[in-house]
């Protein structure tokens, strides 16, 4: 089978670009082929996002089209979402990138020279 993840109706999918970036959502409804209505418990509310602004996920979630927020909320408490969001590379990856771009000058450093210069970084130790 040559794809894995389709674009449906209760698709959790993780937001990589725009305001909401990094948090979390599950595909309410499809507006059009470019365009979902994405509803998540994460403070996003329900919108419309570009296709090319989320990532879809393994997980699905077993809920109607255009349900309430609470129906999502509710569905996505009783499937674990989030324990099972968070085990995924996908998060994983965006979290260590996170953590990189918040480093400092010095701390950048401190890696560098950890990675190719081992007697550098133990000159640095001490």
């Amino acid at each position: 089978m040559l794809y894995k993840r389709y674009i449906e109706i209760g698709r959790v999918c993780f937001i990589r670009l725009g305001d909401d970036i990094g948090k979390s959502g599950v595909i309410v409804d499809l507006v059009d082929q470019k365009h979902l209505l994405i509803d998540g418990p994460d403070g996003i509310g329900r919108k419309v996002l570009r296709l090319n602004q989320v990532a879809l996920t393994d997980i699905k979630i077993n809920i109607p089209r255009g349900c309430k927020t609470k129906t999502v909320r509710t569905a996505m408490a009783k499937e674990g979402v989030e324990a099972k969001l968070a085990a995924t590379s996908l998060v994983k990856k965006f979290a260590a990138k996170n953590a990189k771009a918040q480093l400092g000058d010095f701390a950048r450093f401190k890696i560098f020279a950890g990675n190719s210069h081992p007697e550098l970084a133990q000159r640095i130790a001490q």
